[in-house]
């Protein structure tokens, strides 16, 4: 059965690979992903051009605005957004924007899970004075991504990895592996391959379930995983597992966490997530 599931593979990449750009308007997508390669753009600029579709910027700036990224004040502009998250970040949430909304409407624990992640590797990524923590905010809120990508794309496969998981309790990504031959964290390497995503965006999605992986974001990387796994043993949303997986010895020594710091963590931890839980992208 495993065997043959993994023949699927080659015919399971092209339908996952059809799904070129997630947002409904692919022109303003593509225009921005050349701006962000561009050392010449300007945010005013890439405000401008994300501006011209309102739907489009109503959500950037509810992201922007909302308590994932945690930021003082109202944030009234795109252009003001750009210049706050910088053009990568931006950029990552105008191609998945689309994503958020099919979350909020047909996969509200994943939606739930999802912001709670976020809000965490933010809180942590701020502890490191190297990392960017709207970047790493970024990379908790997508982590899961390849998961709305199998159910938009493979919609039967996905409601058989679903009973799978739950009927048979086990983890969503083994039923993943024996339905697909893949799992959602290795597809991503497939979605985003033309759309440049910065590696340090990349690595933490796609080795959320095995930091050890990553090698050139492994802190960014082992901070997502934790919050992947903190979330889940806190019960916040539904990521598809009834059982909360073991967390990575290496990541978390990565981390480097004391005691104190850690019950400090969990404290801070659980107000973000309590400010995030009510936030809707509507």
């Amino acid at each position: 059965m495993r065997g043959e599931n993994k023949d699927r593979r080659p015919d399971i990449r092209k339908r996952i690979e059809r799904l070129k750009s997630l947002p409904t308007l692919p022109s303003v997508v593509a225009k921005i992903s050349r701006m962000v390669e561009s050392a010449d753009t300007s945010a005013e600029e890439m405000g401008k051009v994300i501006s011209t579709d309102q739907a489009l910027a109503a959500k950037v700036l509810q992201l922007i605005n909302s308590p994932i990224y945690g930021f003082p004040g109202r944030i009234s502009s795109v252009t003001h957004g750009v210049v706050l998250l910088g053009f990568n970040v931006i950029k990552s949430l105008v191609l998945t924007a689309s994503v958020f909304q099919i979350m909020i409407e047909q996969m509200r624990g994943l939606w739930e899970h999802s912001i709670a992640c976020a809000a965490i590797s933010a809180r942590l990524g701020r502890r490191f004075p190297s990392l960017d923590p709207e970047e790493v905010s970024t990379a908790g809120l997508l982590h899961d991504l390849g998961k709305v990508v199998i159910s938009s794309q493979l919609p039967e496969e996905y409601q058989e990895i679903v009973a799978c998981a739950e009927k048979g309790k086990r983890f969503f990504i083994d039923c993943e592996e024996e339905i697909l031959g893949t799992n959602h964290a290795k597809i991503i390497r497939w979605v985003v391959k033309d759309w440049n995503f910065p590696i340090t965006l990349v690595e933490p999605i796609l080795y959320h379930h095995s930091p050890g992986l990553s090698r050139n974001a492994p802190l960014q990387t082992a901070i997502v995983h934790f919050a992947d796994i903190l979330v889940k043993a806190w019960g916040y949303g539904f990521s598809g597992d009834i059982y909360v997986p073991s967390l990575d010895a290496r990541a978390w020594s990565r981390l480097g966490f004391s005691e104190k710091e850690l019950k400090d963590i969990v404290m801070e931890a659980k107000e973000e997530v309590d400010s995030v839980n009510t936030f809707d992208l509507v």
